[in-house]
């Protein structure tokens, strides 16, 4: 069991300049958590202090779990499978730019991700399916299917923390929560979305606002009426 725990985390990138501002919480394993708010307000910044890309200003973020308590940090990058804005694919083959996170997976291991992922269906329409080859940054691809094939790739994974960063963005309505209901599915998983869509939010179990370096926990109702009237 692997929990987070957050506590007056600040990151500052220049004198005057805080993107994030004594941001508190805990997330348990299982939950999915939602993190709303506009492009540029410090949802990617968050993620790459999870991660222990970045050193934060002040503050802390801790894992815990089987009696012991670890400051996030390289070290612990591995119980977080990622999903950034940008979903970096390399060129190769399909089946190789899914094994970057799991040399060994074997081949049904890599179509179950790929079903979760909604992605089965297209590469198997591709040439050689998993052995078609990519261009660079998956440049063979729609920006739907490149989403996907990341969302499979960080399935595969296996991390028990998801962390999902606006990962659906260029998916339609309908795919979009066939994927969000394949992700709540996976057993164990602890998921953290970062979005501006509201339709993400049926995954979610709590929802914050991050607006203006601060973190507000959204009422329920509030949330849950943004994703109906979306």
């Amino acid at each position: 069991m692997i929990d987070i725990s957050v506590n007056e985390l600040v990151k500052s990138f220049e004198v005057g300049q805080t993107l994030l501002d004594g941001l508190s919480f805990d997330i348990h394993e299982g939950e999915c958590v939602g993190i709303m708010g506009r492009n540029g307000c410090g949802k990617t910044t968050l993620f790459r202090l999870l991660l222990g890309l970045l050193r934060p200003t002040g503050g802390s973020a801790v894992l815990t779990g089987g009696g012991e308590a670890l400051d996030v940090s390289p070290s612990t990058r591995c119980c977080f499978a990622y999903v950034p804005q940008d979903n970096v694919i390399f060129s190769g083959t399909v089946a190789e730019t899914l094994r970057l996170v799991r040399p060994d997976a074997p081949e049904e291991a890599l179509w179950a991700a790929l079903r979760a992922a909604c992605a089965e269906d297209f590469v198997r329409s591709l040439p050689g399916g998993l052995d078609c080859p990519l261009r660079e940054r998956g440049g063979s691809l729609s920006e739907g299917q490149n989403q996907r094939l990341a969302i499979a790739r960080a399935i595969l994974a296996d991390a028990p923390i998801l962390l999902l960063d606006e990962v659906t963005s260029a998916l339609d309505l309908e795919t979009e929560q066939r994927v969000l209901e394949n992700i709540a599915a996976l057993p164990g998983k602890t998921c953290i979305l970062s979005t501006h869509r509201p339709s993400v939010l049926s995954l979610c179990s709590r929802v914050y606002r991050l607006h203006n370096a601060a973190l507000e926990l959204l009422p329920e109702s509030e949330w849950r009426r943004l994703y109906r009237n979306n």
